[in-house]
């Protein structure tokens, strides 16, 4: 990859050409194996992740990487980058072309700038704060749907759910929502961005796709918390105490919903 003098939506661009490449050109020709979470991971995701670290750790040597796949980091640097290298590896292993590349530069607990790549479709979503959140140049905005009813919503089910999913979905659905699992999280970041879909309810702990998803979906005029209806924080590790990312008129009500069901 051509090294670049600034670490920018353009760079992280290049990265996102490069991974997505490696995705397509390996889809259904790859097994997986079990992490000890009881996630899977395959060759690709450790492909990706080994061109991040090695381009941004030669480019860039005072940043520090977070990524799912493993990671770069230096003491004392002022800028994190988290990186998901093959979002939606389940349905990746199935033959189900829903995955993404997605990684995000931070400063302390604020995300910067971040990007979504479905290489599938061709979609690039991007964001720098104070900047707009664009697809492929163009800019994006959040839907305006404030009732449930009729909302589109992803949330992924997930066996260590810090709620009772089950009873979740139940509420969305008796509210006239239509839930979604795709077990690929990223994409409904650049989703709800656009206004094709209307939040992201989100159990999990860690935050390698939150941070794009949170400056895409805040630039677009939307709202992120964790899940508990708080300001983000991401840990020295990207930690998180889950999600939820909407277009905001709903928000409120996605937070009182999960929080009759913990």
């Amino acid at each position: 990859m051509e090294t670049k003098e600034h670490l920018d939506l353009s760079y992280l661009g290049l990265l996102a050409i490069e991974a997505g490449e490696i995705i397509t050109k390996n889809f259904r020709k790859v097994d997986r194996r079990l992490k000890d979470d009881g996630t899977p991971v395959t060759i690709v995701d450790e492909a990706i992740n080994k061109l991040v670290v090695d381009s941004i750790s030669r480019d860039f040597p005072d940043v520090s990487i977070i990524s799912e796949e493993g990671n770069r980091e230096v003491s004392g640097a002022e800028l994190r980058v988290f990186c998901d290298p093959l979002d939606g590896t389940f349905p990746f292993c199935l033959g189900l072309p829903i995955s993404t590349f997605c990684i995000s530069v931070l400063k302390e607990n604020t995300p910067l700038m971040g990007l979504i790549y479905d290489p599938f479709c061709n979609r690039v979503w991007s964001a720098a704060r104070r900047k707009g959140a664009f697809l492929h140049g163009n800019k994006i905005r959040v839907s305006q749907r404030d009732q449930i009813d009729g909302s589109q919503l992803c949330l992924i089910w997930w066996k260590r759910s810090q709620y009772n999913a089950g009873k979740v979905n139940d509420k969305l659905l008796d509210a006239g929502g239509i839930s979604i699992n795709p077990l690929s999280i990223a994409i409904f970041g650049g989703l709800i961005g656009q206004g094709l879909a209307d939040g992201s309810i989100f159990p999990g702990n860690k935050g390698w796709e939150t941070a794009a998803m949170q400056v895409i979906v805040e630039e677009a005029g939307g709202k992120v918390t964790d899940i508990h209806g708080n300001k983000m924080v991401y840990g020295s590790k990207g930690e998180i105490e889950g999600h939820i990312v909407s277009n905001g008129f709903l928000h409120n009500q996605l937070v009182e919903i999960v929080a009759s069901c913990q």
